[in-house]
């Protein structure tokens, strides 16, 4: 994967938008679209199930350490307490898009589903 899509700062914020949401890192932004899960240790967590929310909200603080991707995962953010942060691969998008991130000089990604 593109280094530049491993935020500089912290996350900072999280933003839940009516059928999406931003994890923000002072000035980059990731807006994920397709369902995502979160894991700390063996505990995998999917969005729209209870605690997900709360797991996101938990990383704030945490650096992005690495990205990666799977066959079952467009994006992985590896933070630096150990968490991963899953985007899921075509799992009944209802975006063109899976995600897109707004980084640091004025580098701008967006990973299209299907």
């Amino acid at each position: 994967m593109d280094n530049r899509l491993i935020p500089l700062e912290p996350l900072s914020q999280v933003v839940f938008i009516h059928d999406y949401f931003q994890l923000v890192f002072q000035e980059e932004r990731l807006s994920v679209y397709n369902r995502s899960a979160v894991a700390n240790g063996e505990s995998l967590t999917w969005q729209g199930t209870t605690g997900f929310c709360d797991k996101l909200v938990g990383l704030i603080g945490q650096g992005v350490v690495a990205v990666t991707r799977t066959d079952a995962y467009v994006l992985c953010l590896h933070f630096s307490n150990g968490a991963t942060f899953y985007i899921e691969a075509d799992h009944e998008p209802s975006w063109p898009e899976a995600f897109d991130f707004i980084g640091r000089n004025l580098f701008w990604y967006h990973e299209l589903n299907g």
